[in-house]
C-alpha cells in the first residue's frame, strides 16, 4: 500500500535549508511512501484526506484559524503527524495547535553537544544513543505522551522524542533540527524515518 505525506516546511535559516533537505531526503529513501511539499499549513490542500501523514519542520508566527480546524480534523479522523523541532515553537497563541502535538515550546539554552538516550526497540528498534550538538528544547507537555527518547541537563531527563495520540491519529515528536549536522545524523535520521512509520500504522 503506497502512503501519501505531505511535507510542510520552510526556511532559511531557522529551520536551516540544507536540514530540511537532510530530512526530505531521508524521508524519501523508504519504499512505499510518496511525497508532497508545500511551505505553510495556510496551503493545506483540499483533498487532505488522501494522505496518510503529514512532515512538519517550519517555524511560522500564525496560522488561519480555518487551517488548524482543518488541521484538527484531519488528526482526529486518524492521520499521523510527524512534527521536528521548532514546530512546537509555532503558533504561539493557538492553543489547539499544542494540544493536537502534544507540547508547546517553553525555552532553549545555547547550541550545545547532548547525548540522546532511550529506548532501543518497539517504535525505534534498534537507534541506539547517540550524541549531536543541538539545541535542547524545554516543553510544557501534555498528559499522556509517551517519552521514548531523553537528553540530561542539569541532572534532569529532558524528553527530546514522544510520541502522542490525538483522537484516531497518532503523533510523534522530535526536538532536534536547529543544525544541519544533527538532520544528517544517521540515527537522528533513522528515528524521523521509523516515528513516520508508526505515525502511518493502522493498529500497533
Amino acid at each position: 500500500m503506497l502512503r501519501k505525506i505531505l511535507l510542510v516546511t520552510s526556511g532559511l535559516f531557522h529551520p536551516p535549508y540544507f536540514g530540511r533537505m537532510a530530512v526530505h531526503l531521508a524521508l524519501k529513501s523508504m519504499d512505499g511512501f510518496a511525497f508532497q511539499h508545500i511551505s505553510a499549513l495556510g496551503k493545506l490542500p483540499a483533498n487532505l484526506g488522501d494522505f496518510s501523514a503529514m512532515v512538519l519542520y517550519f517555524h511560522h508566527k500564525t496560522i488561519p484559524d480555518a487551517a488548524l480546524k482543518q488541521l484538527e480534523g484531519f488528526v482526529s479522523s486518524g492521520g499521523g503527524i510527524l512534527a521536528i523541532h521548532s514546530a512546537t515553537a509555532s503558533f504561539k497563541a493557538a492553543k489547539g495547535y499544542f494540544d493536537i502535538l502534544g507540547g508547546r515550546f517553553s525555552g532553549h539554552g545555547p547550541v550545545q553537544d547532548f547525548e540522546i538516550v532511550g529506548q532501543q526497540t518497539g517504535i525505534f528498534d534498534g537507534v541506539m544513543p547517540f550524541r549531536i550538538k543541538d539545541e535542547l528544547y524545554l516543553h510544557e507537555l501534555q498528559p499522556g505522551i509517551e517519552v521514548h527518547y531523553t537528553a540530561s541537563l542539569q541532572g534532569q531527563h529532558i524528553p527530546v522524542v514522544w510520541t502522542y495520540r490525538y483522537g484516531r491519529g497518532k503523533i510523534c515528536y522530535a526536538a532536534p533540527g536547529h543544525t544541519v549536522e544533527s538532520m544528517k545524523h544517521p540515527a537522528m535520521q533513522e528515528i524521523l524515518r521509523q516515528g513516520l512509520k508508526w505515525t502511518c500504522r493502522d493498529d500497533d
